[in-house]
């Protein structure tokens, strides 16, 4: 029996590639989500590989009137997971010297559309899992815009999970993952959607990664 369908943003790559699989080997059906439509259909075909359905929609969550033909999109497949992932991370610089067009689409991106997918498809879901990040619970120099979209999309999730919803709220916020063989000094990336994964069994409403803490390094998430 297929379990509840699941829409991944931001999926063609990175965390979200890796959420993809993991969720297709539980079972799930499952629908990518990118903007380079080679990376979604290799990806799309490696999913079916595992044995679940998949298929795959490409969009530019900085446009809204993408979002809107995404949302109907994923109504008619009947989500009934969402999987915020997507996300747009900001130079490291300082604030004057942040073009506005990079302002405007990290807002667009990271905050914009994620609050935007989960109203259109609030009727439907069963489970939001919100992959924010420690930028979302710590301020860091040079960061300002980042730390500005993530915060947001965390003051707009507990204010959420204080209303009555039909449906799960999961937040996790990681410190860098190694989502690439080359990336050094970050957790390792199949036990981080292990971990994300048995928190959205188990129901929490929050999954604090944080790599830099010696038990992460005893349990070799690294």
């Amino acid at each position: 029996m297929s379990l509840s369908k699941v829409l991944i943003t931001g999926s063609s790559k990175g965390l979200g590639y890796y959420l993809a699989k993991h969720f297709a080997s539980k079972g799930h059906s499952i629908i990518i989500h990118g903007r380079n439509k080679k990376r979604l259909e290799r990806v799309n075909e490696e999913i079916k590989k595992i044995g679940t359905e998949s298929e795959y929609f490409i969009s530019d969550l900085a446009n809204i009137s993408e979002i809107i033909d995404f949302s109907n999109f994923a109504l008619k497949k009947n989500v009934k997971i969402l999987i915020n992932n997507a996300g747009v991370t900001c130079p490291n610089k300082p604030f004057k010297e942040i073009d506005n067009n990079i302002i405007k689409r990290m807002i667009d991106v990271n905050i914009t559309a994620p609050i935007m997918l989960i109203n259109f498809l609030k009727d439907n879901l069963e489970q939001v899992i919100n992959i924010n990040s420690m930028s979302g619970i710590e301020s860091k120099k040079n960061r300002t815009i980042y730390a500005a979209t993530k915060w947001g999309l965390r003051g707009f999730s507990e204010s959420l999970k204080k209303e009555k919803n039909l449906y799960g709220i999961l937040d996790v916020y990681p410190t860098n993952i190694r989502t690439w063989p080359e990336r050094e000094n970050a957790m390792n990336v199949d036990l981080v959607v292990n971990k994300i994964y048995g928190s959205m069994i188990s129901k929490d409403k929050e999954l604090i990664l944080d790599g830099r803490i010696n038990d992460y390094w005893e349990n070799k998430i690294y």
